[in-house]
């Protein structure tokens, strides 16, 4: 008895040392991404350019609001202080360029989240006719919220949640993400904005 009580004690602190940390998605890649927020009747269908190690987000977007449509080429870039936003309007060629008052938030799992589980996208019932998933999500001391997928091999975004009381909730999807950046000057400002 003395032999089974010190086993299920030996199987209790490994268990629960075995605390699952977020995986670390590739620092370079590009994807089309989809971007909804009911709320507010807006959503954007983009192609994004992401460079996680020098802080660069370039997004070619089409944004529809209130049925509106407009066209944008941003470049976002947090490496200097302050950071500095691009934004090209492609339909009527204007460029605004201003500081960037948001802190730099990564694609990626926030540290201190907590683990869902895992899931399948399609299923896990038929060989190659699924994606396996993990699941998870943080509420910040300040409020707002994080939930997001991610696969399991690769460490490839799926889908992001983020709720602020500034911005409501963003849900965003992503779709053919490739790893690496496939041209290295897609974040140079566009000459119209210099």
């Amino acid at each position: 008895m003395k032999t089974f009580v010190l086993f299920a004690a030996v199987c209790v602190a490994v268990v629960s040392s075995q605390v699952l940390q977020p995986c670390s998605p590739p620092p370079l890649w590009e994807a089309r991404i989809s971007r909804i927020d009911p709320e507010k009747r807006f959503s954007e269908r983009a192609r994004i350019s992401y460079d996680a190690t020098n802080r660069r987000i370039r997004v070619i977007e089409e944004v529809n609001i209130r049925d509106d449509k407009e066209y944008f080429d941003v470049l976002r870039i947090h490496n200097t202080e302050p950071g500095t936003e691009y934004r090209f309007n492609l339909k009527t060629k204007e460029c605004n360029k201003k500081e960037i008052e948001d802190a730099w938030r990564p694609f990626e799992v926030p540290p201190n989240s907590t683990f869902l589980g895992e899931s399948y996208i399609g299923t896990g019932a038929v060989p190659g006719a699924g994606v396996q998933t993990q699941l998870w999500d943080k509420a910040f001391e300040s409020g707002d919220k994080y939930f997001g997928v991610y696969t399991v091999v690769g460490c490839i975004p799926i889908q992001e949640e983020f709720y602020s009381r500034r911005t409501g909730l963003v849900t965003s999807t992503f779709f053919d993400v490739t790893a690496g950046i496939s041209d290295p000057n897609v974040f140079i400002p566009p000459r119209e904005c210099e």
